[in-house]
């Protein structure tokens, strides 16, 4: 068992799109949730507390990571499977995309742990 797996093969967007809209779905909920709950606390007590103030900042870098997702499938990155013939196929346009891609990997990333 080697430390590594190969890369995987280069897909379109059509077939990202079910991740796309779970990812945009979950997002959606979680601030649903997040909504209900300040409702709630607002309602019974009529006023917010500090931990209901940091679950609704806390949305911010949810919706962010979830954007930024959607750019990354939108344009791939560079962690595909590609032979000789098919890097010559690549356009420079498609390289431009698939180089901000893999860079905003990095930032989704950095954001998971605050979503």
């Amino acid at each position: 068992m080697s430390l590594y797996t190969p890369a995987p093969p280069a897909r379109p967007f059509s077939d990202d799109k079910p991740t796309l809209l779970v990812a945009w779905w979950i997002a959606g909920l979680c601030s649903i949730v997040v909504g209900l709950r300040l409702a709630g606390r607002y309602i019974r007590v009529e006023k917010l507390f500090l931990e209901d103030k940091i679950a609704a900042i806390f949305l911010i870098p949810l919706f962010v990571r979830t954007a930024v997702l959607h750019v990354v499938l939108l344009y791939g990155t560079n962690n595909v499977l590609v032979d000789g013939d098919t890097a010559l196929r690549f356009s420079q346009e498609e390289i431009q995309r698939r180089s901000i891609g893999s860079g905003l990997v990095l930032l989704t990333r950095i954001l998971h742990p605050a979503a």
